[in-house]
């Protein structure tokens, strides 16, 4: 008897994507007869990582939808009714007992698509501001999980507070990996800098422009996640300003950030929901720079963090060279406060969310599957 069919609903850029190859793990691990299928984007960095990891997939052609009205947004609305049938075609040939969402524009279309199709549906909120495509498949979902209980009022009786998942290879880096893989010198501080997949013009510049300090007056040594958009620029950059510095290390994207993680002794970096779920796993002191658009959900993600003590959040317009400069100083020179940060940071992680997603998703997968052998 074969087991349950879960379509995991999570693309357009890693940090929807990772989420559900996190729970994907944990559901395969529970049930090993379970059947996964993944949806992304196509010409989106969801179909570059579906494809080397070697996952069952479709692609749709999925894009954002602009927050103002736009000739943009038009053309948003007409690729979301292409994606939603789409979508739909893919849920007629797999038939799944339940699919999962991690929200964002592939979310939105699978999650229209399963309402159309009366598919149970499982939400994951990873923001402390919902999304606008959670907010309106809510009604709909069998479950939502969330990040926490201020989240879960907004959704109600079916909501969960489960915190962010996390992909084992993420969970289970050490230290010496991170020092083994990526070169570093194991009695210097490392700083991980890190604006996401496609990266963070201010971000980039920023630590560009405070390179030399960091590295001759801090002895630090950089690891520089650039991501897609701004790499190739910057490595010429760099050679031509700069040739090549000891002890920074120029990447645009690593699949796995955990080694990087775990030997960090501070890191840089927007506040997306993934990125500060897996810093705080391994209780990695932040200083964190919301992205100031897309509804300033990322401000959010990161008050509480910054109110609980584990990092230092600056804002966009704020974060000049001068200010990464004096508060990577004020960090690094200060054990005591390093230590709290860390400390802080480990409190708020939530190691477990994967595995209690997938046992929500189990759960709701498996009386779909119950009710339709009783029916038949």
């Amino acid at each position: 008897m074969s087991g349950p069919r879960v379509l995991m609903a999570g693309g357009g850029t890693a940090g929807h994507l990772f989420p559900c190859i996190a729970v994907a793990e944990e559901i395969e691990a529970a049930e090993p007869e379970a059947e996964l299928r993944f949806v992304g984007a196509r010409g989106r960095i969801d179909e570059q990582i579906l494809a080397q990891r070697a996952l069952p997939h479709d692609l749709i052609d999925a894009r954002p939808l602009p927050y103002r009205p736009s000739l943009e947004g038009v053309r948003g609305l007409v690729a979301l009714l292409r994606s939603v049938l789409q979508a739909r075609s893919i849920i007629d040939g797999f038939r799944p007992d339940a699919v999962f969402s991690t929200g964002g524009f592939v979310g939105a279309a699978v999650g229209i698509a399963a309402r159309l199709r009366s598919a149970p549906l499982v939400l994951h909120a990873p923001d402390v501001v919902p999304g606008r495509g959670n907010r309106m498949l809510a009604r709909w979902a069998t479950a939502v999980t969330t990040v926490s209980p201020e989240v879960a009022e907004v959704f109600g009786d079916r909501a969960v507070v489960t915190g962010n998942p996390i992909r084992r290879e993420v969970v289970e880096a050490r230290r010496e990996d991170g020092i083994r893989e990526l070169g570093l010198d194991a009695g210097a501080p490392m700083i991980l800098v890190t604006g996401g997949s496609q990266g963070a013009r201010r971000l980039n510049t920023a630590v560009l422009s405070a390179l030399p300090a960091l590295l001759d007056e801090l002895g630090a040594q950089i690891v520089h996640l650039t991501g897609s958009l701004d790499y190739e620029s910057l490595e010429a950059e760099v050679e031509a300003r700069f040739g090549s510095p000891e002890r920074y290390h120029l990447i645009e994207h690593l699949p796995n950030p955990g080694p990087a993680l775990a030997a960090a002794d501070l890191v840089v970096t927007r506040a997306g929901a993934s990125s500060l779920a897996e810093a705080a796993l391994h209780g990695v002191p932040m200083i964190v720079v919301p992205y100031p658009h897309a509804g300033g959900h990322q401000r959010r993600n990161a008050q509480a963090l910054a109110e609980a003590g584990a990092a230092v959040l600056v804002e966009d317009e704020e974060f000049t060279p001068e200010r990464l400069l004096e508060l990577a100083r004020a960090i690094l020179s200060d054990e005591g406060r390093r230590r709290q940060m860390a400390e802080a940071a480990l409190a708020a992680a939530r190691p477990g969310a994967a595995g209690d997603i997938a046992d929500i998703v189990l759960d709701v997968a498996q009386a779909a599957l119950a009710e339709q052998r009783s029916s038949a």
